[in-house]
């Protein structure tokens, strides 16, 4: 055994203590280990080899972590879930970073592995990983930590002084995943992709700027709120919620859910997503044309609320064929319809809601940001008789 190991014992587990004191060294056995340079090894270890780290009443002081663990955070509750059912998953997403006042290799016959002892231990980032190890070490035998290997990132000088820093401020420059991004690994959205780009169009679901010339098409985004406003539903709630990028966020954040599947099922296809789309953008158009000449006194409701319009007109369209193929003769004749049925029939509804809303506003006083609220649609609706 080198020096170090001499003087300083280290024992694979360390009693937990509440006093705090100094951490001298930890050793871990890898299984697969690299040395990029003189301040940074990188390597595979077995989850057990992690337990210690974390086993300290005060090991967060001790090794320099920026947070205790967040006992029952909903991402720490899902790591758990992982590592009992899943633990070959576990060691996938993420990475631990030790730093060290120094490294001490300890070779165990080959080249790619061995034992790295560690002088004065820092966890600088993935202390919520280890500290879990270590509560679940009690329940889990060590065959079922083992079955989790995580990728460890140990660090020295310079290296260990960058991580640090970097580290602390990675807040600021990484980009949080969003329920959106994970709709391109959705069936459903694969589909409507498919056959979007069968008609020469693109159907955009990721976040972010497209580089280079596309071809036009839609968005993720205008196609949920579109397809809200033109469901089922016989009140307006699901489609308001479709309003918000918070809101489609959330829905697409639940593809099992009621909302989701309300919007995107099996019967859901293209045509259906390009037809409520399109009719929408009309809709909006006949307002902006009406508010060209109508903007005085109750006539702000187009402009404040222009989707409760859409909302109302959809209610009086054959909305139950919307993803019917087009080939089948039952099929509506939506360019028709949009052409000659949807500019009257938006006027008509657009003035039966404005007449309705002076009723309720009789006394002539206007709160604009009431009408953009949820409670008065509802209100508004009933008072024009279109709620169901």
């Amino acid at each position: 055994m080198n020096s170090f190991a001499a003087t300083y014992p280290l024992p694979a587990r360390q009693e937990p203590t509440s006093m705090p004191l100094p951490c001298s060294g930890y050793r871990i056995q890898t299984t697969l280990l690299h040395r990029l340079d003189t301040n940074h090894w990188d390597a595979r270890v077995p989850a057990s080899q992690l337990v210690g780290l974390g086993e300290a009443l005060d090991a967060a002081e001790r090794l320099g972590a920026r947070r205790d663990f967040l006992e029952g955070s909903a991402q720490n509750l899902e790591r758990e879930q992982v590592m009992r059912e899943r633990p070959e998953a576990f060691g996938v997403v993420g990475r631990v970073v030790l730093g060290a006042d120094n490294v001490f290799w300890v070779p165990d016959g080959t080249r790619s592995s061995g034992t790295l002892d560690l002088l004065g231990p820092e966890c600088i980032d993935g202390y919520q990983q280890t500290a879990l190890i270590t509560r679940l070490a009690g329940e889990l035998s060590p065959e079922h930590l083992d079955r989790a290997v995580l990728d460890v990132r140990i660090l020295t000088g310079s290296a260990r002084e960058l991580a640090r820093s970097e580290y602390d401020r990675a807040h600021l420059y990484c980009n949080p995943t969003e329920p959106q991004d994970l709709l391109v690994r959705h069936p459903i959205m694969l589909k409507l992709v498919k056959q979007f780009s069968n008609d020469q169009r693109h159907f955009k679901l990721r976040r972010g700027d497209r580089r280079g010339p596309h071809r036009e098409g839609y968005s993720i985004g205008e196609a949920t709120t579109a397809l809200a406003l033109f469901s089922h539903e016989a009140h307006p709630d699901l489609a308001y919620r479709t309003l918000e990028d918070e809101g489609r966020q959330e829905i697409w954040r639940d593809p099992s859910g009621q909302a989701f599947h309300t919007l995107f099922n099996d019967r859901t296809q293209a045509t259906g997503v390009r037809i409520a789309i399109t009719f929408r953008r009309s809709i909006l158009n006949v307002l902006e044309e009406m508010l060209r000449t109508r903007s005085a006194h109750h006539w702000h409701l187009l402009e404040d609320a222009p989707d409760l319009v859409v909302w109302a007109v959809a209610r009086q369209l054959p909305i139950d064929w919307l993803h019917c193929d087009q080939r089948d003769p039952a099929a509506p004749e939506w360019e028709k319809i949009l052409d000659n049925e949807v500019p009257a029939l938006t006027r008509r509804t657009a003035e039966h809601l404005v007449r309705a809303y002076e009723k309720l506003r009789s006394n002539g006083v206007y709160k604009r940001a009431e009408v953009r609220e949820l409670p008065y649609w509802h209100k508004l609706l009933k008072a024009a008789g279109m709620s169901r």
